[in-house]
Formats: structure tokens, sequence, C-alpha cells
């Protein structure tokens, strides 16, 4: 099975010297238990489970604890958030060819179109003696 990382917080009090002394103790005892931050303002411990089973080691935190621990919360892990989709910028439409757009005549260069003859050059320079 996968090992899961998870997150809890347990309130306790600790500004008690003796609650403090023994949840430090439960805590130490277990393996699995990796990170132990204590908020001494807030009453809170947040400690980092690495295992199988998170509810296991919650349930025997509370038997170990007995009456110091007065609960014992699962933090879900925030979800990852989906990167963000750039917005598409909408493609400009393009003026239809048909249409006269503000330009006057005069200011539209003329294009003449010149068709090509389908017999090669060399050809009619080789029989006709053209050009």
């Amino acid at each position: 099975m996968a090992e899961k990382v998870t997150t809890m917080r347990l309130k306790v009090d600790l500004q008690c010297p003796c609650c403090y002394k023994k949840v430090k103790k439960i805590l130490c005892k277990f393996p699995q238990i990796r990170d132990q931050i204590y908020d001494e303002k807030q009453n809170l411990v947040t400690i980092t489970v690495v295992c199988c089973s998170p509810e296991k080691i919650r349930d025997k935190l509370c038997c170990k604890g007995g009456k110091v621990i007065k609960s014992i919360e699962i933090v879900e892990p925030p979800k990852p958030k989906p990167p963000p989709e750039k917005p598409k910028e909408p493609e400009k439409p393009k003026p239809p060819l048909d249409e006269p757009d503000d330009t006057t005549q005069s200011e539209r260069p003329t294009v003449r179109v010149v068709e090509k003859s389908k017999t090669p050059v060399w050809w009619l320079v080789c029989c006709w003696g053209i050009l």
C-alpha cells in the first residue's frame, strides 16, 4: 500500500506543564509522526503523519493521551489548483477582397496580370527566330 502524508491538529492544554510533557512523550513514541509544531498561544499541536491509515494513528493517540488530548482533527490537504487557462485572443477578421475599403481608387496600385505562354521560350527562339 502507498503511504499517505497527512496533517493532524491536536487540541491540548499546552499551558499545563504536565499535559505538555505527556503529549510530547506520546508523540515521540510513534515512528510514523514526522513533524511536530507546538503553538502555545492557540493550544494546538500540528503533526505530520506518514502511514497508510492515519485513522489508526488518531485512535492510538486518543487512547494513549486520555484526557490530555481534547480533540484530534485530520486536516485535508489543499487541492492543487489547475493552471489558469490563458484567454484566447479573438482573431481579427480580415476584410473581404471584393468590398472596397476606405482608400480611393487613385491611391490603389494598379495590378496587371500577364499570362504566360504555354510554349517554352527556347522553342520560340529556335524555330521562329523571335527575340
